[in-house]
Protein backbone atom coordinates (compact mmCIF):
# COMPACT_ATOMS: atom_id res chain seq x y z
CA UNK A 1 0.00 0.00 0.00
CA UNK A 2 1.11 3.52 -1.20
CA UNK A 3 1.69 6.63 1.33
CA UNK A 4 -1.00 7.79 -0.65
CA UNK A 5 -3.36 4.72 -0.26
CA UNK A 6 -2.66 5.42 3.34
CA UNK A 7 -3.11 9.41 3.61
CA UNK A 8 -6.34 8.16 1.96
CA UNK A 9 -8.12 6.17 4.46
CA UNK A 10 -7.13 8.51 6.87
CA UNK A 11 -9.88 10.81 8.51
CA UNK A 12 -8.38 13.57 5.67
CA UNK A 13 -9.59 11.16 2.75
CA UNK A 14 -12.63 12.47 3.46
CA UNK A 15 -11.63 16.29 2.70
CA UNK A 16 -11.66 17.61 -0.56
CA UNK A 17 -13.69 20.06 -2.98
CA UNK A 18 -15.66 18.10 -5.63
CA UNK A 19 -15.31 19.64 -9.23
CA UNK A 20 -12.10 21.35 -8.27
CA UNK A 21 -11.85 22.77 -11.83
CA UNK A 22 -14.97 24.80 -11.48
CA UNK A 23 -13.37 26.68 -9.12
CA UNK A 24 -9.99 27.18 -10.31
CA UNK A 25 -11.92 27.99 -14.08
CA UNK A 26 -13.87 30.44 -12.29
CA UNK A 27 -10.70 32.05 -10.46
CA UNK A 28 -9.05 32.08 -13.40
CA UNK A 29 -12.38 34.44 -14.83
CA UNK A 30 -12.25 36.48 -11.88
CA UNK A 31 -8.45 37.35 -12.15
CA UNK A 32 -9.12 38.35 -16.08
CA UNK A 33 -11.45 40.22 -14.82
CA UNK A 34 -9.87 41.96 -12.52
CA UNK A 35 -6.61 42.88 -14.98
CA UNK A 36 -9.02 44.26 -17.53
CA UNK A 37 -10.81 46.99 -14.98
CA UNK A 38 -7.16 47.75 -12.92
CA UNK A 39 -3.94 46.05 -14.48
CA UNK A 40 -2.09 47.15 -11.29
CA UNK A 41 -4.78 46.02 -9.13
CA UNK A 42 -3.16 42.15 -8.55
CA UNK A 43 -0.04 43.44 -7.64
CA UNK A 44 -0.93 46.11 -5.35
CA UNK A 45 -3.11 44.35 -3.16
CA UNK A 46 -3.15 40.51 -4.21
CA UNK A 47 -0.41 39.26 -5.30
CA UNK A 48 2.24 36.97 -3.07
CA UNK A 49 4.16 39.81 -1.89
CA UNK A 50 5.73 38.52 1.30
CA UNK A 51 6.96 41.82 2.76
CA UNK A 52 3.33 43.41 2.60
CA UNK A 53 2.01 39.84 4.37
CA UNK A 54 4.42 40.26 6.90
CA UNK A 55 2.76 43.87 7.34
CA UNK A 56 -0.36 42.36 7.94
CA UNK A 57 -1.85 41.84 4.70
CA UNK A 58 -2.25 38.04 5.05
CA UNK A 59 -5.11 37.43 2.79
CA UNK A 60 -2.15 37.63 -0.05
CA UNK A 61 -1.73 33.81 0.66
CA UNK A 62 -4.85 33.24 -0.87
CA UNK A 63 -5.63 35.75 -3.05
CA UNK A 64 -1.94 35.39 -5.61
CA UNK A 65 -4.45 32.25 -7.60
CA UNK A 66 -6.51 35.86 -8.67
CA UNK A 67 -3.45 36.17 -11.24
CA UNK A 68 -4.36 37.27 -14.59
CA UNK A 69 -3.63 33.77 -16.96
CA UNK A 70 -0.66 34.50 -19.33
CA UNK A 71 -3.05 32.55 -22.09
CA UNK A 72 -5.55 35.73 -22.11
CA UNK A 73 -3.94 38.62 -24.32
CA UNK A 74 -6.78 41.27 -24.77
CA UNK A 75 -10.23 41.57 -25.79
CA UNK A 76 -9.95 41.25 -29.10
CA UNK A 77 -11.88 38.11 -30.52
CA UNK A 78 -8.80 36.05 -31.25
CA UNK A 79 -7.96 36.25 -27.50
CA UNK A 80 -10.96 35.38 -26.89
CA UNK A 81 -11.66 32.57 -28.71
CA UNK A 82 -7.94 30.89 -27.26
CA UNK A 83 -8.64 31.74 -23.69
CA UNK A 84 -12.21 29.78 -24.13
CA UNK A 85 -10.44 26.98 -25.90
CA UNK A 86 -7.11 27.09 -22.75
CA UNK A 87 -10.43 26.84 -20.57
CA UNK A 88 -11.99 23.86 -21.95
CA UNK A 89 -8.41 22.23 -22.68
CA UNK A 90 -7.53 22.64 -18.96
CA UNK A 91 -11.06 22.02 -17.27
CA UNK A 92 -11.26 18.80 -19.56
CA UNK A 93 -7.77 17.51 -18.50
CA UNK A 94 -8.58 18.39 -14.43
CA UNK A 95 -11.62 16.71 -14.60
CA UNK A 96 -10.68 13.29 -16.05
CA UNK A 97 -7.85 13.31 -13.50
CA UNK A 98 -10.68 13.49 -11.00
CA UNK A 99 -12.31 11.03 -11.99
CA UNK A 100 -9.24 9.25 -12.01
CA UNK A 101 -7.64 9.21 -8.71
CA UNK A 102 -10.68 11.00 -7.12
CA UNK A 103 -11.48 13.68 -4.69
CA UNK A 104 -8.93 13.83 -2.46
CA UNK A 105 -6.01 12.76 -4.50
CA UNK A 106 -6.62 15.54 -6.98
CA UNK A 107 -7.27 18.09 -4.28
CA UNK A 108 -3.95 17.44 -2.82
CA UNK A 109 -2.13 17.24 -6.16
CA UNK A 110 -3.12 20.93 -6.93
CA UNK A 111 -3.48 22.45 -3.57
CA UNK A 112 -0.06 20.61 -2.74
CA UNK A 113 1.47 22.59 -5.66
CA UNK A 114 0.02 25.58 -4.17
CA UNK A 115 1.55 25.09 -1.08
CA UNK A 116 4.72 24.24 -2.16
CA UNK A 117 5.24 27.59 -4.37
CA UNK A 118 3.56 29.64 -1.20
CA UNK A 119 6.48 27.90 1.11
CA UNK A 120 9.00 28.32 -1.45
CA UNK A 121 8.17 32.45 -2.04
CA UNK A 122 8.92 32.64 1.92
CA UNK A 123 12.12 31.26 1.57
CA UNK A 124 13.09 32.93 -1.88
CA UNK A 125 12.31 36.00 0.02
CA UNK A 126 14.36 35.01 3.04
CA UNK A 127 17.56 34.32 0.31
CA UNK A 128 16.99 38.36 -1.00
CA UNK A 129 16.71 39.74 2.63
CA UNK A 130 19.50 38.47 3.34
CA UNK A 131 21.87 39.30 -0.01
CA UNK A 132 22.73 35.33 -0.53
CA UNK A 133 20.69 35.76 -4.34
CA UNK A 134 23.08 37.48 -7.14
CA UNK A 135 21.87 40.15 -9.31
CA UNK A 136 18.84 40.87 -6.60
CA UNK A 137 17.90 43.79 -8.22
CA UNK A 138 16.52 41.92 -11.49
CA UNK A 139 15.89 38.96 -8.94
CA UNK A 140 13.25 41.53 -7.08
CA UNK A 141 11.81 42.92 -10.06
CA UNK A 142 11.59 39.06 -11.62
CA UNK A 143 9.78 37.79 -7.87
CA UNK A 144 7.28 41.15 -7.45
CA UNK A 145 5.97 40.70 -10.91
CA UNK A 146 5.60 37.05 -11.53
CA UNK A 147 1.70 36.31 -11.94
CA UNK A 148 1.98 33.29 -14.21
CA UNK A 149 2.00 30.56 -11.35
CA UNK A 150 -1.74 29.44 -12.11
CA UNK A 151 -0.52 28.90 -15.44
CA UNK A 152 2.49 26.90 -14.96
CA UNK A 153 0.39 24.65 -12.13
CA UNK A 154 -2.36 24.06 -14.80
CA UNK A 155 0.78 23.02 -17.63
CA UNK A 156 1.40 20.47 -14.46
CA UNK A 157 -1.60 18.48 -15.24
CA UNK A 158 -1.45 18.02 -18.42
CA UNK A 159 1.67 16.11 -17.69
CA UNK A 160 -0.06 14.30 -14.53
CA UNK A 161 -2.72 13.24 -17.71
CA UNK A 162 -0.06 12.36 -20.48
CA UNK A 163 1.53 9.90 -17.71
CA UNK A 164 -1.72 8.60 -16.71
CA UNK A 165 -3.06 8.31 -20.77
CA UNK A 166 -0.05 8.44 -22.78
CA UNK A 167 -1.72 7.50 -26.14
CA UNK A 168 -4.43 10.17 -25.87
CA UNK A 169 -4.41 12.36 -28.90
CA UNK A 170 -4.79 16.04 -28.92
CA UNK A 171 -5.16 17.60 -32.42
CA UNK A 172 -2.73 20.37 -32.64
CA UNK A 173 -3.67 23.80 -34.26
CA UNK A 174 -6.75 21.57 -34.25
CA UNK A 175 -5.38 18.94 -37.32
CA UNK A 176 -2.56 18.01 -36.07
CA UNK A 177 -3.26 14.61 -33.71
CA UNK A 178 -0.61 14.09 -31.53
CA UNK A 179 0.06 11.63 -28.63
CA UNK A 180 -0.15 12.86 -25.15
CA UNK A 181 3.15 11.33 -24.45
CA UNK A 182 5.18 13.37 -27.37
CA UNK A 183 3.87 16.90 -26.18
CA UNK A 184 4.42 15.97 -22.54
CA UNK A 185 8.16 15.18 -23.70
CA UNK A 186 7.78 18.65 -25.57
CA UNK A 187 6.62 20.35 -22.18
CA UNK A 188 9.73 18.81 -20.26
CA UNK A 189 12.31 20.49 -22.77
CA UNK A 190 10.58 23.86 -23.13
CA UNK A 191 10.10 24.33 -18.92
CA UNK A 192 13.74 23.04 -19.09
CA UNK A 193 14.58 25.60 -21.76
CA UNK A 194 12.73 28.17 -20.04
CA UNK A 195 14.27 27.02 -16.76
CA UNK A 196 18.11 27.68 -18.16
CA UNK A 197 17.04 31.16 -19.94
CA UNK A 198 15.65 32.27 -16.59
CA UNK A 199 18.83 31.44 -14.53
CA UNK A 200 21.13 32.67 -17.09
CA UNK A 201 18.62 36.22 -17.47
CA UNK A 202 18.58 36.44 -13.45
CA UNK A 203 14.93 35.65 -12.99
CA UNK A 204 15.70 33.11 -10.08
CA UNK A 205 12.07 33.53 -8.92
CA UNK A 206 10.30 32.18 -11.92
CA UNK A 207 13.16 29.71 -12.28
CA UNK A 208 11.97 28.35 -8.85
CA UNK A 209 8.37 28.34 -9.83
CA UNK A 210 9.13 26.05 -12.57
CA UNK A 211 11.54 23.90 -10.28
CA UNK A 212 9.19 23.52 -7.77
CA UNK A 213 5.77 23.00 -9.72
CA UNK A 214 7.86 19.78 -11.43
CA UNK A 215 8.39 19.19 -7.89
CA UNK A 216 5.00 18.92 -6.48
CA UNK A 217 4.30 16.47 -9.62
CA UNK A 218 7.15 14.02 -9.22
CA UNK A 219 6.54 14.14 -5.53
CA UNK A 220 3.39 13.10 -5.86
CA UNK A 221 3.63 10.47 -8.39
CA UNK A 222 6.81 9.06 -5.63
CA UNK A 223 3.45 9.03 -2.86
CA UNK A 224 1.80 6.88 -5.17
CA UNK A 225 3.98 3.96 -5.85
CA UNK A 226 3.15 0.58 -4.28
CA UNK A 227 -0.39 1.07 -5.56
CA UNK A 228 -2.03 0.39 -9.10
CA UNK A 229 -1.13 3.25 -11.56
CA UNK A 230 -3.14 6.10 -12.68
CA UNK A 231 -5.01 4.31 -15.85
CA UNK A 232 -5.51 0.80 -13.66
CA UNK A 233 -6.88 2.92 -10.59
CA UNK A 234 -9.27 4.34 -13.18
CA UNK A 235 -10.32 1.30 -15.23
CA UNK A 236 -10.82 -0.34 -11.66
CA UNK A 237 -12.67 2.50 -10.09
CA UNK A 238 -15.19 2.37 -13.21
CA UNK A 239 -15.65 -1.41 -13.11
CA UNK A 240 -16.38 -0.87 -9.35
CA UNK A 241 -19.19 2.18 -10.31
CA UNK A 242 -20.33 -0.12 -13.32
CA UNK A 243 -20.71 -3.14 -10.84
CA UNK A 244 -22.87 -0.84 -8.13
CA UNK A 245 -25.09 0.38 -11.03
CA UNK A 246 -26.04 -2.70 -12.26
CA UNK A 247 -26.35 -4.21 -8.28
CA UNK A 248 -28.46 -1.13 -6.83
CA UNK A 249 -31.99 -0.74 -6.73
CA UNK A 250 -33.19 1.66 -9.84
CA UNK A 251 -32.47 5.47 -8.13
CA UNK A 252 -36.15 7.30 -8.48
CA UNK A 253 -38.47 3.89 -8.02
CA UNK A 254 -41.41 4.55 -5.67
CA UNK A 255 -42.25 0.93 -4.07
CA UNK A 256 -45.58 -0.14 -4.59
CA UNK A 257 -45.55 -2.64 -1.84
CA UNK A 258 -44.79 -2.42 1.38
CA UNK A 259 -44.52 -4.72 4.85
CA UNK A 260 -45.84 -3.22 7.92
CA UNK A 261 -43.68 -5.71 9.57
CA UNK A 262 -40.39 -5.89 8.60
CA UNK A 263 -40.59 -2.08 6.69
CA UNK A 264 -39.58 -4.17 3.37
CA UNK A 265 -40.51 -3.10 -0.13
CA UNK A 266 -40.48 -4.50 -3.63
CA UNK A 267 -38.00 -1.97 -4.60
CA UNK A 268 -35.36 -3.24 -2.22
CA UNK A 269 -36.39 -6.98 -1.34
CA UNK A 270 -38.00 -7.81 -5.43
CA UNK A 271 -37.74 -11.84 -4.50
CA UNK A 272 -40.36 -11.16 -1.74
CA UNK A 273 -44.28 -11.37 -2.39
CA UNK A 274 -46.72 -9.19 -0.47
CA UNK A 275 -50.37 -9.59 0.06
CA UNK A 276 -52.93 -7.53 2.02
CA UNK A 277 -54.72 -9.42 5.02
CA UNK A 278 -58.43 -10.15 4.78
CA UNK A 279 -58.87 -10.66 8.08
CA UNK A 280 -57.23 -7.45 9.55
CA UNK A 281 -59.86 -4.48 9.24
CA UNK A 282 -57.90 -1.86 6.84
CA UNK A 283 -55.43 -2.16 4.54
CA UNK A 284 -52.56 -4.04 6.10
CA UNK A 285 -49.73 -5.38 3.43
CA UNK A 286 -47.47 -7.97 4.27
CA UNK A 287 -44.80 -9.80 2.64
CA UNK A 288 -44.67 -13.55 2.45
CA UNK A 289 -42.39 -14.03 5.34
CA UNK A 290 -45.13 -11.69 7.37
CA UNK A 291 -48.57 -13.04 5.93
CA UNK A 292 -49.47 -15.92 8.01
CA UNK A 293 -47.50 -15.10 11.46
CA UNK A 294 -48.72 -11.94 12.04
CA UNK A 295 -51.31 -10.53 14.53
CA UNK A 296 -54.26 -9.48 12.95
CA UNK A 297 -55.33 -5.92 13.58
CA UNK A 298 -59.01 -5.17 14.98
CA UNK A 299 -60.10 -1.84 15.94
Amino acid sequence: MSLLDRLERTRFGKFGIPNLMRYVIGVNIVGILISLVNPTFYYSYLSLDIASILHGQVWRIFTFVLSPSGQFGGTGMVSLLWFAIWIFVYYSIGTNLERMWGTFRFNLFYFGGLLLVVIMTFIFYLFLQLGLVPNAATAYMDYMLSANIMDDLNQTMFLAFAFAFPDAQFLVYFIIPVKAKWLSIVYLLMDGYMFVRYLMSGYYYSAAVILVLLLNFFIFYFMGRGSLTPKQAYHQKKRKMEYKKKTAPTQGSVPRHHCVICGRTDVDSPQLEFRYCSKCEGNYEYCSEHLFTHEHVHH
